[in-house]
């Protein structure tokens, strides 16, 4: 089963784990202070994919649908940050060529 299909099964919407880190947080984001009874959108960010589908307590953390596209956008950026740039190869590059042909016309 693919993250996908998991995160969109009935096993995942009912995961014990789930709803103790749900109830653990006073059904409340941990970052921030929206609430499900103020109207805020829960969701359950993942810490770790080590047991997705045999989730443990602590692998989850109760968040609002804005500090999750938060969190999970600064943990990609951190992670993508780490690798190493694509280093081109200087032998296939012309330093000599325009960056643009003045004589052509644009349409």
């Amino acid at each position: 089963m693919t993250y996908s299909e998991y995160i969109q099964s009935t096993a995942w919407r009912t995961s014990p784990v789930r709803l103790r880190e749900f109830e653990a947080a006073g059904f409340a984001c941990r970052l921030c202070p929206a609430a499900a009874s103020d109207g805020a959108t829960l969701e359950s960010h993942h810490r770790t994919y080590d047991r997705l589908g045999n989730e443990i307590d602590g692998d989850l953390t109760s968040l609002c649908s804005d500090c999750h596209r938060a969190v999970t956008s600064f943990l990609r950026a951190r992670r993508y940050a780490l690798l190493q740039p694509l280093r081109a190869d200087v032998k296939t590059i012309r330093i000599d060529a325009p960056l643009f042909d003045p004589t052509r016309e644009v349409a």
